[in-house]
């Protein structure tokens, strides 16, 4: 298994920051993904599952996304997503927003990938930690720029 949990604050608002991951903003985040389409109960809620399409070297691949983690509070936002990539991993991601005053927000972003069976298990233990380390940062670093947009 790989875990990760990395911390940034950025100078946004909170609400600013959390409305980059309402499901309709998804690409903004993530811009590999093709397709975001609601399958079960309601957008940005606890429970939602969405059909998520993206592209992983040259194949689109589809995974069922089910929000598993949700809070709106005025100091402490959350959003929990787990999926199975394929048979292969099992992956979830926890964004966590705190107000840190009027204009300055804690970024906290964790999770895990978990390996399915002998495979997923081998893949993972052969992954570079610098590339994995690179990735999270990335998206950190997308997060606060497109937080300093709105």
């Amino acid at each position: 298994m790989v875990k990760w949990k990395e911390e940034m604050i950025i100078d946004a608002e909170i609400e600013k920051v959390w409305s980059l991951f309402r499901d309709e903003n998804i690409k903004k985040l993530m811009p590999k993904v093709e397709e975001h389409l609601l399958v079960e109960n309601e957008d940005n809620q606890l429970g939602a599952k969405h059909a998520q399409s993206y592209h992983e070297a040259n194949q689109l691949q589809t995974y069922i996304v089910e929000t598993v983690g949700y809070e709106d509070l005025p100091e402490k936002k959350l959003k929990q997503t787990q999926f199975d990539m394929g048979q292969l991993f099992n992956v979830f991601y926890s964004f966590t927003l705190l107000r840190e005053g009027e204009n300055r927000t804690k970024f906290i972003y964790e999770g895990f990938n978990k390996g399915k069976g002998l495979m997923g298990k081998t893949m993972l233990l052969s992954g570079s930690n610098r590339s994995r380390q690179q990735t999270i940062q990335t998206f950190m670093d997308r997060v606060r720029d497109e937080s300093m947009k709105l």
